[in-house]
């Protein structure tokens, strides 16, 4: 089944620094005055303003945190120009300082992690994250600052890896923290139980999609897949019908699949009826595969009357021997002789050595009381090797019935 993954926007949660708190740092008046002036600058997207007054401040002999800051700034600047690469290296800059409090430094290698992700730098984004969640962890503080969207943006980075043991854990997390989670996240947590052959985890999601997206019939059709995976057939087909009973079945393959599991287990009649009315519905066309499916199921159900009619439109649309020659032994079983011999006339012309149709042609017109017709048939089929014994023991029936005659 085809693998679909939406990479959902990453939202850079660091936003313009506000006044710097010169409490918690050791940071000059001249600096902090001179950042303030930047943030207002970059408020009213004088940018030109803001890059001029950072570049006179890297001139300063700076102390780390007013370096760390410095750096912070030129990477919120960089963002508000969509310039992504140069905002990264900004901000690793600032972190790698380690100057600033516990809670900026987790910040900063926070919006690191994200921007590496931005930039598919998938390896070092998924490192960067993890290494935040830890220290996040480690100062007690997960419940507050990890949120569904980082653990979202964790399975994302996995997966684009392809390391999809390391998806399940975060997306599902991802999820419950969530609440009701959109339809993306879903997705991606299927993806992963499907690339690990997870069935049972597929289950569980297929299920959730299919009552919440019912209208969506991909959904229907992998839940019934992955219950065919399990062996769960009586599941597969109850899927498919639901779907169909609700309207829900939108492509020609999907009506297909429900007749064939409705005739694999033992409902051959319904499988017909579906078909039937998908056909004249024009959900599936009418094309002689389909028109053969029909007869199969109307024949399987024992609908010979109407099974004949089915193989008769068959054979209109394209005379082939095969058909004629079980339209034959249909009426055959149906005592149909007149039938019988117009369809054996038909296979005939189409093969002339068909020693096997011209017992039944003999057997056909015996039953019609065409004797001398009968007598010829088994003739020629006594000069194949196949049919000679048979068609002996049918010349020595016929004599006997001449003679009651």
């Amino acid at each position: 089944m085809k693998r679909t993954i939406i990479l959902l926007p990453l939202l850079l949660l660091l936003s313009l620094t506000g006044a710097v708190r010169a409490e918690t740092v050791n940071i000059s008046p001249f600096v902090l005055q001179q950042l303030n002036a930047v943030q207002q600058a970059m408020a009213q997207e004088q940018f030109a303003k803001a890059t001029e007054v950072l570049d006179k401040l890297a001139q300063q002999d700076l102390s780390p945190p007013g370096k760390a800051y410095m750096h912070q700034f030129r990477g919120n600047l960089a963002l508000q120009q969509k310039r992504e690469a140069e905002a990264l290296k900004q901000f690793k800059a600032a972190w790698e300082l380690k100057a600033l409090t516990e809670q900026d430094q987790r910040r900063l290698l926070h919006t690191v992690a994200q921007l590496q992700l931005t930039l598919d730098q998938w390896k070092k984004g998924t490192a960067s994250l993890e290494h935040w969640m830890q220290l996040v962890r480690a100062a007690g503080m997960a419940d507050s600052e990890i949120r569904a969207d980082d653990y979202l943006l964790l399975a994302q980075g996995y997966s684009q890896q392809e390391q999809w043991q390391k998806v399940v854990d975060p997306i599902k997390t991802a999820i419950r923290i969530k609440g009701r989670a959109p339809e993306d996240w879903y997705r991606l947590q299927l993806a992963a139980h499907f690339q690990l052959k997870q069935w049972q985890g597929a289950t569980a999601v297929l299920e959730l999609l299919t009552e919440r997206y019912p209208q969506k019939s991909q959904y229907w059709e992998q839940l019934a897949s992955v219950y065919q995976i399990r062996e769960r057939h009586a599941d597969a087909l109850a899927t498919l019908r639901a779907a169909w009973i609700g309207g829900h079945l939108q492509k020609e393959r999907q009506y297909i699949w429900l007749v064939q599991l409705m005739m694999q287990q033992g409902i051959p009649q319904r499988a017909a009826e579906v078909l039937q009315q998908s056909l004249r519905a024009g959900t599936v066309r009418n094309t002689l595969k389909h028109q053969r499916l029909l007869a199969q199921a109307q024949l399987d159900a024992k609908l010979y009357e109407q099974g004949r009619k089915t193989l008769q439109r068959i054979a209109e649309r394209k005379p082939d021997y095969d058909t004629w020659r079980q339209l034959a032994y249909l009426e055959l079983q149906l005592k149909r002789w007149s039938d019988m011999k117009r369809s054996i006339d038909k296979a005939v012309a189409l093969k002339p050595d068909a020693a096997e149709l011209l017992l039944l042609r003999g057997i056909a017109d015996i039953n019609r009381a065409e004797y001398e017709q009968a007598r010829s048939s088994f003739e020629r089929a006594s000069a194949y090797n196949g049919t000679r014994d048979q068609a002996k023991s049918w010349l020595n029936y016929l004599e006997q019935v001449q003679s009651r005659s």
